[in-house]
């Protein structure tokens, strides 16, 4: 079940909010109004904080002569009108193609190594609760939102195109243990100073992942809910049963992904991390992430469900007094297999989408 609260608490919840208001919102003059008050609030927010952001436009009077060319058209927003634009806009009832669509963007927008998207900043702000509020009361009553958190006992496996899926895998207890023996070399060498690496917290290949469908027709969560996706156009989709499933950890909130991370702590303070996080978040100080090493010893599947995601996605997740951790590079819904024997492999199919754009669907054999 989605809550209003899974979609407060979060960077991720409060997009998804105002991802489907844009999607349900149709052309109405109020959405065409905040589309254009959201726009200059993300111009000048990121300038804010030192990127420099382009703008071209010319302004030309009757005869055609170029009469302007200052970007800067409008002022920042105040965030009184921000919240009037959130609160004019009546939207449709939700369809399947929007929810897809407004998850999508919420995740194409979680990019955990670099400063934080000025339009996640802008949500934060706290003269902004009240119209939130309102949007994620909307958003879980829809039934079509309540349809991302059920829970579907089919799941399926997502290859995308040019991956890894067709390298010979080793045994998992070999490939966690080279990994995680990775980490802590690059903790114990640490970095000269900042700069951007690995920022993900989910476990490594070849580790299966699965996710349900919830949508049968637009394909699984795994392959339009993508963190940072690459743009792929092209994917195969298997059907994926049984498994080892008896030792499940559930993620659904961001206390169990501390606890996850206190059970089976891997630091990674002096990994390039340390300065991905820190720009992301805004904090500074010690960081760990779970070692799916030591956590295959007593876990074989880990599930970061959608309201866990909705909830923890990029937060710094306090773990104790002095370290945190970010759940980063993770799709909403997944189930991470960390044992052998893994997910058999049913039947498949190949789905594909044009210019990394609109729906994905499925491929004629």
């Amino acid at each position: 079940m989605i809550t209003a609260a899974d979609l407060l608490e979060g960077p991720r919840g409060r997009r998804f909010s105002l991802e489907l208001l844009r999607a349900a919102g149709g052309s109405s003059a109020a959405a065409e109004h905040l589309g254009n008050v959201l726009f200059w609030a993300d111009v000048h927010l990121t300038r804010e904080q030192g990127r420099e952001v382009a703008l071209w436009g010319l302004t030309l009077d009757d005869s055609g002569t170029v009469t302007s060319s200052n970007p800067d058209a409008e002022p920042m927003p105040t965030l009184a009108a921000v919240a009037a634009a959130l609160d004019a806009v009546e939207p449709a009832a939700l369809t399947p193609d929007q929810v897809v669509d407004a998850l999508e963007q919420t995740a194409e927008s979680a990019i955990w190594w670099q400063e934080r998207d000025a339009t996640d900043d802008l949500l934060a702000r706290p003269e902004l609760v009240a119209p939130l509020r309102r949007l994620a009361a909307r958003a879980a009553a829809s039934p079509v939102v309540q349809r991302l958190g059920g829970q579907d006992p089919v799941q399926w496996a997502v290859s995308f195109e040019g991956d890894d899926a067709g390298r010979p895998a080793p045994p998992m207890p070999e490939r966690l243990a080279e990994w995680a023996d990775g980490i802590r070399a690059d903790q114990a060498r640490g970095t000269d100073g900042p700069m951007s690496g690995e920022w993900w917290t989910s476990p490594p290949w070849p580790a299966p992942q699965t996710s349900s469908a919830p949508f049968t027709d637009l394909g699984p969560l795994a392959l339009w809910a993508v963190e940072d996706s690459f743009g792929w156009q092209r994917a195969e989709v298997t059907e994926a049963h049984g498994g080892r499933v008896s030792r499940t950890i559930v993620v659904d909130r961001p206390e169990d992904w501390a606890d996850l991370c206190r059970r089976f702590p891997l630091d990674v303070s002096a990994t390039t991390r340390r300065w991905d996080w820190g720009v992301a978040t805004g904090r500074a100080g010690a960081w760990v992430m779970p070692d799916w090493t030591a956590a295959a010893a007593e876990v074989d599947v880990v599930e970061l469900t959608v309201a866990g995601w909705f909830r923890c996605s990029g937060l710094a997740v306090p773990v104790d007094e002095d370290r945190a951790s970010v759940v980063a590079g993770w799709t909403p819904g997944s189930r991470y297999w960390l044992t052998e024997p893994g997910p058999g492999r049913g039947a498949h199919s190949t789905w594909g989408r044009s210019q990394n754009h609109g729906p994905w669907a499925r491929i004629p054999d």
